[in-house]
């Protein structure tokens, strides 16, 4: 029984009405029901976040690759510690030296003719003006992966020769998150 409130304001009892109507159950499910299901697996398969990077520029050499940091990236390990993607976009002059580089240290430089970009992960230590690699991933003009670098779990300092490498540039852009 579902209470109801009549014109003097009190409650009482009105019995619940069932009428004899029978459900039609179609054979197919009903249409428009399946999009949001699709918009849900494509989300589950292509994260947004895997999608765009919010790539900031860095710095550009006539010399070396230009280089690019995640915004979206950056990640406090500590209070002097920190970690960010960096994506360096490769010219025909650090095209060239990634593979002499490869071939003098007798890696495989199959494809390497296509480098377009490479994507790294390094903690930055920015009071101790050094850096430790996560490794490098090279990529072709097609986003495909052709080689990788391994972790380095030494700290690196800074090089003296640059006056502004890209590590303190990123440093004292970021120092005050």
């Amino acid at each position: 029984m579902i209470p109801e409130v009549d014109s003097s304001s009190s409650v009482r009892e009105r019995p619940k009405i069932r009428e004899g109507f029978k459900l039609d159950t179609p054979s197919s499910p009903r249409r428009g029901r399946w999009w949001p299901w699709l918009v849900f697996g494509w989300l589950c398969l292509w994260p947004a976040g895997a999608l765009a990077a919010n790539w900031v520029e860095l710095a550009a050499t006539a010399a070396g690759p230009e280089a690019y940091y995640d915004a979206d990236s950056f990640e406090r390990i500590n209070p002097e510690l920190f970690q960010i993607t960096i994506k360096w976009v490769h010219n025909e002059a650090s095209k060239r030296q990634t593979i002499e580089v490869r071939r003098q240290s007798r890696l495989p430089v199959d494809r390497y003719e296509d480098l377009a970009y490479s994507v790294s992960s390094p903690v930055l230590d920015c009071w101790g003006k050094q850096s430790r690699s996560t490794g490098f991933v090279d990529y072709d003009t097609s986003g495909q992966e052709i080689g990788r670098l391994v972790q380095t779990p030494t700290w690196v300092p800074w090089a003296r020769l640059s006056p502004n490498p890209p590590d303190q540039e990123i440093c004292r852009r970021l120092s005050n998150r």
